[in-house]
């Protein structure tokens, strides 16, 4: 009975413990999203773009009225003479109280053109943001199937170390029992060798790539970093849209031509802000308020309280101003924004050329790595045919170890090729999709 327990306690363990590897497994879409959560780039441009929700709640508060209260205090001494020519002393103490408020009524749209940018700003921000999750985005499929590449590399460079061993071990028997020559023992010897070598690398290489993505997910360790391994085949990604439509859509989705676009409306607004200086400007104001004189020379002034009593006012104001000459200010600037204008249409050439060529290149890319998949695929049918027949003449004494080695590497360096052209085939695939769709 405590056998059947504690056997029941360890195959429990043992799959609490794997169901928890395999817990810890990354799907891509989970790599995607932790490197975008954790890039400081773009916790950078979030809060950039909070600073630019900022900017637009000041520019919507300009339209406010603004109100200020004010209160001083200031004493004079000293002499002056009157108009009749009579010398005295003029020694006062003076203060004043008051609130004051004050609105712009009109200045040629320029608050509402300050909104309308500001809003445009904001909308640049997020594309921002949306940029640099792309790229994230990018690189971090790149990383994933390189770590699939290497590990299906490294799982083929296994099988191989597992022949070579058997070749070896057999080796040992016949070269023991004098039907071999013992350079045939030692041949196995080196050639198990050089397999382990290879595997040793391409432990290595599983390893490298898994410290690219962790680096770029900012994880602490890759040694217990493991991705799930898609099944995906090259042959069964299939293009739903032809050249041309690819490129339109890859550049109606493109965050960089939506930045350029919202930051070329944006300096036509501001080519209005500019010319609205040319403008009269129109500004409202009103004032309540009282002030208290205090002659300390001659006796008899009323208090404190009864004279900012009865010296209470108020006043209300309309001011005028109108522009004549600003040493060409607004001129020079119109002619800046002109030329910043200029300048976005040809970047936003260079990027749309820049997007056209990236999905060129990824339909020939994809066609070619489709048939190297193919030629590959055939390559290594017949370097299996191939193995198999040495082998087997190899077992009946008619070939040598070394022409059953060089078919082995054949093999090897055919599964490799194939393995290769599958998994750029895949890449480009999965560019293509998420350039014209944004997604996976």
């Amino acid at each position: 009975m405590r056998r059947i327990i504690l056997t029941m306690i360890i195959l429990f363990g043992h799959f609490f413990s794997l169901r928890i590897q395999a817990q810890e497994k990354w799907g891509l879409q989970k790599c995607i999203d932790f490197a975008q959560e954790n890039n400081l780039e773009i916790q950078n441009s979030k809060v950039n773009n909070d600073v630019k929700h900022v900017e637009l709640r000041i520019a919507k508060n300009e339209r406010l009225l603004e109100v200020k209260g004010f209160t001083n205090l200031f004493s004079k001494f000293g002499q002056g003479q009157d108009v009749f020519g009579n010398t005295r002393r003029n020694d006062n103490l003076n203060s004043e109280v008051g609130i004051d408020a004050n609105v712009t009524i009109y200045n040629h749209g320029k608050m509402t053109n300050q909104i309308k940018k500001s809003t445009l700003l904001v909308s640049v921000s997020e594309e921002e943001i949306a940029m640099f999750k792309r790229n994230i985005a990018i690189k971090a499929i790149e990383y994933y199937l390189a770590i699939q590449l290497s590990k299906e590399i490294a799982r083929s460079i296994d099988s191989a170390v597992f022949y070579a061993n058997l070749q070896y071990e057999k080796a040992v028997k016949t070269t023991e029992a004098g039907t071999t020559a013992l350079t045939v023992q030692y041949e196995a010897q080196a050639s198990l060798a050089r397999e382990r070598q290879k595997l040793k690398q391409a432990k290595l290489d599983v390893d490298r790539a898994k410290l690219a993505m962790v680096q770029l997910m900012q994880l602490d360790d890759y040694s217990s970093f493991d991705i799930i391994e898609e099944k995906d085949g090259a042959s069964a990604v299939q293009l739903t849209y032809t050249l041309p439509e690819a490129i339109e859509q890859a550049a109606s989705n493109h965050p960089e031509l939506k930045k350029l676009s919202l930051l070329r409306s944006a300096a036509e607004v501001e080519h209005d802000i500019i010319k609205s200086d040319l403008y009269p400007v129109v500004r409202g104001s009103a004032l309540l308020g009282s002030l208290y004189f205090n002659s300390l020379v001659v006796a008899g002034d009323k208090g404190f309280f009864p004279q900012m009593r009865d010296n209470f006012s108020q006043q209300v104001a309309i001011s005028l101003s109108i522009p004549i000459f600003s040493k060409g200010r607004v001129k020079n600037a119109i002619a800046k924004n002109n030329l910043y204008l200029q300048q976005n249409d040809i970047q936003t050439k260079q990027q749309y050329l820049a997007i056209k060529q990236d999905i060129e290149k990824f339909y020939f890319d994809y066609w070619g790595y489709r048939d190297q998949h193919e030629a590959a695929q055939d390559m290594l049918e017949s370097a299996r045919v191939a193995l198999t027949f040495t082998s087997k003449s190899y077992d009946a004494g008619k070939s040598s170890i070394y022409d059953l080695n060089s078919s082995r590497s054949n093999m090897l360096k055919a599964e490799s090729e194939m393995l290769q052209a599958k998994y750029n085939c895949l890449f480009v695939s999965k560019m293509i999709k998420f350039f014209i769709e944004e997604t996976l």
